[in-house]
């Protein structure tokens, strides 16, 4: 409560109580100041053609972006710097352009730059192989596609056999008829090559060089030329006195070369009874009883034994007897006696019917 002293107003007091008041109201006026004046930021915003002044109490660049009517989306931060208390922001429109690697297409964006550029800050390395398209020193200033054919040469090896061969060769020291085979073996081979690859895709390769690790050993094929030693019936002890057209060729173990069937039958043997055989020929060794339903009469032939060891020789069927009912695939040999068909007794013959 102020108070009036006898002379009037206590103006001590007053004036006290006065201070404090004025200094809130100055320190009040100067924060007010301050929030008013000292917090606006001006920026001046451009996209090359187009420049905007805008005032603000945001430091973020990308409000005074939008506040002065640029779309952030749109456009790419060239640079920021300040200059008298104004910051100047420089923008570049930014556009879509379209990668296309092989089948597959992705979308970039980017400001007026070269292909060479667009490509590397997609994450693209070119080097001279690579195909692109427009070619890489192109200005790009709005929407783009780029072909992009990635080409790369990859060097490489692996291994491989190397085939043996089978060689023929003839040897008169082997029968003819008589092959021997020595087998070879595979060789080893390491083949270096230079791929081709577009976009991850091996289109090409090329076999640069060959080295061999082993080398093939060749089989070896041996053919016999030797011809057995061929005779004929005439160098031949036989008991047979019939004389062939033909001397009948003999092979190395005495069998006949050429005939027209083989058969092996039993026989036994027989001598002169004073009669004449059966088709009215004399009997006569080389002339032998047969089954004329098994041998026909008049079949020419030659018999011996299968180790060789007995050679009747050259013989036709002219005779038969009552063999045939117990044995009728046998056949009886003429002999010109008693003692030679005792000698002869019973035994297996090779019968090779020649005509």
């Amino acid at each position: 409560m102020l108070r009036f002293n006898k002379s009037g107003l206590n103006f001590a007091k007053f004036a006290k109580m006065r201070m404090p008041l004025m200094a809130l109201l100055l320190i009040a006026s100067i924060c007010a100041a301050t929030l008013l004046f000292g917090t606006v930021n001006t920026f001046t915003v451009t996209d090359g053609k187009d420049t905007h002044k805008v005032r603000t109490l945001s430091t973020d660049v990308n409000d005074a972006i939008e506040i002065s009517g640029f779309n952030i989306d749109k456009y790419q931060v060239l640079s920021v710097n300040n200059k008298n208390n104004v910051t100047n922001v420089s923008l570049a429109y930014k556009f879509p352009v379209y990668i296309t690697v092989g089948e597959k297409t992705i979308e970039t964006s980017s400001t007026k730059s070269t292909v060479a550029a667009i490509l590397k800050n997609a994450g693209y390395s070119v080097d001279q192989y690579d195909m692109v398209e427009p070619s890489l020193d192109t200005v790009v200033t709005d929407t783009t596609n780029i072909d992009y054919t990635n080409i790369d040469y990859v060097s490489g090896s692996y291994k491989e056999a190397i085939p043996c061969t089978v060689n023929t060769v003839y040897s008169s020291k082997l029968d003819a008829g008589v092959t021997k085979l020595t087998e070879g073996k595979d060789g080893e081979q390491q083949v270096n090559y230079t791929a081709k690859v577009v976009n991850g895709v091996t289109v090409e390769t090329v076999v640069d060089s060959r080295i061999t690790l082993s080398a093939a050993v060749n089989g070896t094929k041996t053919v016999g030329t030797k011809k057995p030693a061929v005779t004929t019936s005439e160098n031949v002890k036989q008991v047979s006195t019939l004389k062939p057209n033909k001397a009948i060729e003999l092979d190395a173990k005495g069998n006949p070369v050429n005939f027209k069937k083989h058969i092996t039958v039993q026989a036994t043997a027989y001598t002169y009874t004073g009669n004449n055989c059966s088709t009215g020929v004399a009997p006569q060794p080389g002339y032998i009883a047969v089954n004329p339903n098994v041998i026909p009469y008049g079949t020419k032939m030659y018999i011996k034994s299968s180790d060789g060891s007995y050679i009747y020789g050259y013989a036709v069927a002219a005779d038969t007897g009552g063999f045939i009912k117990s044995r009728p695939n046998n056949v009886d040999l003429f002999m010109t006696s008693k003692a030679a068909c005792v000698a002869f007794g019973r035994r297996n013959v090779e019968i090779y019917i020649l005509e």
